[in-house]
């Protein structure tokens, strides 16, 4: 997980040379959502290195990643678990719950 220290350290640097003191309420904002960026880069270290399946799950059978993608869908939360292709050739999703059609590949996606 180097990757992520790195990146909140980027950032937390950012933070303390952008003229915004901790005790501020913007610097308050800041250093809070890095605090959380650091326990979710350490849950995912965590989750990466106790799951046993998680190679399984991450390659299929011709060594090529098969990346999940999940999406909560905004009318019944039920969550949507998706696969890199299916992220390449869909515009949305139908939630198996509740009917609801789910937005996926946009950054403008709408309710």
């Amino acid at each position: 997980m180097e990757y992520f220290e790195k990146k909140i350290t980027y950032l937390r640097g950012l933070c303390d040379g952008s003229g915004y003191p901790s005790d501020s309420k913007e610097g308050k904002i800041f250093h809070g959502m890095l605090d959380l960026l650091d326990d979710m880069a350490f849950m995912l270290e965590s989750y990466m290195e106790d799951d046993e399946d998680f190679d399984e799950m991450m390659y299929d059978e011709d060594d090529q990643a098969d990346y999940l993608y999940s999406f909560i869908c905004p009318k019944c939360g039920e969550e949507i678990q998706v696969d890199d292709e299916t992220m390449e050739n869909e515009e949305e999703l139908v939630c198996q719950k509740c009917g609801h059609i789910v937005p996926v590949g946009s950054a403008d996606m709408k309710f």
